[in-house]
């Protein structure tokens, strides 16, 4: 157990965004109100994007931890794309190519899939280094991101929910630095406190 790692991943809370379906990446939008949550875990420090709606939903969950901002945990810079819906953007040409192929088409004025996965592969890394247990409130294109590579399953076939709590473990950091396949992957939902 002792070398073991897992690592546990939080999407934030919605935004007025989220429920009108835009793609919301850079954009710095505060989440709606969130409930007290029962939590299954119980971390020291939290990891996140700078962008308050990470910041606030940790600042929900975990309220007495403390909590380490990046910029390079941030969502995909949507580009031209940004704040705007399905419904909005259905009839441009460039963005029926991108919907069928992200990891190879890039958002006009945006960010490409393979910068989006450099650098939230450059801040996991400097964020892990050693066993033990790390949580994350981030984005749900990083969450899927980093799913995908730690069950090496494609990132298109992932989903990433709201009020989840995915947890990837390893028995052995060696396997994970190395870059191998999770032992497990689990999700439990993150339960609304009743008491309070």
């Amino acid at each position: 157990m002792g070398d073991a790692i897992t690592i546990h991943l939080i999407r934030h809370g919605k935004t007025q965004a989220n429920t009108e379906r835009k793609y919301i990446g850079h954009t710095d939008e505060p989440i709606l109100p969130l409930q007290p949550v029962h939590i299954a875990v119980q971390p020291t420090i939290v990891y996140g994007s700078d962008l308050k709606r990470c910041q606030q939903t940790a600042a929900c969950y975990f309220p007495q931890v403390p909590y380490e901002a990046s910029a390079d945990l941030r969502e995909l810079d949507f580009g031209q794309f940004e704040m705007k819906t399905y419904e909005q953007l259905k009839d441009d040409p460039h963005y029926r190519k991108w919907l069928a192929n992200p990891a190879q088409v890039t958002p006009p004025s945006g960010e490409s899939f393979q910068a989006l996965k450099e650098r939230v592969g450059h801040a996991v890394q400097q964020i892990i280094t050693g066993p033990g247990q790390y949580t994350f409130v981030v984005h749900g294109g990083v969450i899927r991101l980093l799913l995908a590579q730690f069950s090496q399953q494609p990132f298109e076939g992932l989903h990433a929910e709201h009020h989840l709590l995915y947890s990837c473990y390893w028995s052995h950091f060696s396997a994970w630095k190395e870059g191998e396949r999770c032992t497990s992957i689990s999700e439990v939902p993150i339960m609304v406190n009743d008491s309070m």
